[in-house]
């Protein structure tokens, strides 16, 4: 299965070769699913999926493989989350967290979905972004220290389930960047694992970063991707074996095959000649074993045999994709301004949420031309109403990369 902000999820059951939309909920932006085998060996899968920017719809269910889905956020005790940005499922339980924007909350279920409870982490993270579980007791959740587009990268850890968690992780911050994330979990052996770190801002050109662990999660060392430089750093993380895997994000896919030490960037693929190997956006892999995986991002590309560990070597690092100036004014009270420049003709696409993961605005530019362009809001949402004072996030979606700027309006 696989799901889109547009609300849709899709199904295949020949290993990726056809795909069958099962739901379009255009109210529903989609960011995370959890399937599991039927608990009465029927044959037909239980999962969850989680949305954002929809507070009040965050968590959808099926009992029959996907054919039909229902909103379950009802049944969700205590603290629901803003957004649900990762799930996972093992056996009975399911766990999903949430949002990256802020109010780090981790809902859980122990009896099949039946019930579902959230918990507020926030003495431990600021945002979380996604959660695994290596069985029903040990888990992770990644994320961030700060709500804010700021902090560093966290790792939380359990070892009773998800009752209690505890942080085991904080990165170090280079200069140049405003904020930190952990983004995206990939274990290929219970001691061996990885996490990918997102950036907010990257003044000074860092080099992209990975966390590692290889006793089990206990401790985590930084590595950083020589060659993959972007304003915004890491998305997707994927590992078949404990020394061969991919990270990608904001324009670049690396591969390693020495368990992180040193990479290499993949050809990147182009669409209308067919020639390369990956796109650069990928947000997620799914790995089955160590000969097969899936990655997820703007295609969905399907990895498979020798050819998951073919490399490039001369291909020549991609530039970035486009330079974004802070906006001007910040605070503002009429409006305010962004100006941004495309190093190459690229779609537009600009979306406005609250810290609370709530949308209130969409722009579509369509597709321009390469060059300098400017994005002006006048703090109003979709239906020409004016928000009220307080802070809001600008997600700009440019060609193969996503940028975030804060802004704060005055009322």
């Amino acid at each position: 299965w696989v799901v889109n902000l547009s609300g849709e999820i899709w199904h295949t059951t020949n290993g990726g070769e056809s795909w069958v939309k099962q739901l379009d909920a255009r109210n529903a932006p989609f960011r995370s699913i959890a399937m599991r085998p039927h608990p009465n060996s029927q044959g037909l899968a239980v999962g969850w999926a989680g949305t954002v920017f929809n507070p009040t719809s965050v968590l959808w269910e099926t009992h029959d493989g996907g054919d039909h889905w229902i909103d379950i956020s009802h049944r969700i005790m205590g603290i629901s989350p803003e957004g649900i940005c990762g799930m996972y499922a093992v056996g009975q339980s399911a766990w999903g967290v949430g949002a990256f924007h802020g109010a780090p909350t981790i809902i859980s279920t122990h009896n099949g979905g039946i019930l579902w409870e959230g918990q507020d982490v926030s003495h431990s993270a600021g945002a979380l972004v996604d959660v695994y579980f290596q069985n029903e007791m040990t888990g992770f959740a990644v994320g961030g220290s700060g709500s804010n587009l700021d902090g560093e990268a966290v790792v939380l850890r359990t070892v009773d389930g998800g009752a209690t968690w505890n942080k085991v992780f904080q990165s170090t911050r280079r200069d140049g960047l405003a904020g930190e994330w952990a983004w995206k979990i990939s274990f290929p052996t219970e001691m061996v694992g990885y996490v990918s770190v997102e950036y907010a801002g990257n003044s000074n050109n860092q080099e992209a970063k990975v966390l590692k662990t290889e006793d089990g999660g206990i401790t985590w060392r930084e590595l950083w991707i020589n060659g993959s430089r972007s304003s915004a750093g890491l998305q997707g993380i994927g590992f078949i074996s404990e020394n061969v895997g991919w990270a990608s994000g904001r324009s670049i896919t690396s591969l390693t095959q020495d368990g992180g030490e040193t990479w290499q960037q993949l050809q990147h693929f182009n669409p209308i000649t067919k020639e390369g190997q990956m796109d650069g956006r990928m947000n997620r892999f799914y790995v089955v074993n160590d000969t097969l995986a899936f990655g997820v991002g703007r295609r969905l590309y399907k990895i498979a045999g020798y050819g998951a560990i073919t490399i490039d070597t001369e291909a020549a690092q991609r530039p970035e994709s486009f330079a974004l100036e802070a906006s001007y004014p910040n605070p503002f009270t009429e409006s305010t301004t962004l100006n941004y420049t495309l190093r190459t003709p690229s779609e537009v696409r600009v979306r406005v949420i609250d810290v609370l993961g709530r949308m209130h605005r969409t722009f579509y530019a369509g597709y321009q031309e390469a060059g300098a362009h400017q994005f002006e809001w006048n703090g109003m949402d979709d239906a020409g109403n004016k928000l009220a004072s307080g802070s809001y996030i600008l997600l700009i979606d440019i060609g193969d990369s996503v940028e975030t700027k804060q802004v704060v309006l005055l009322r």
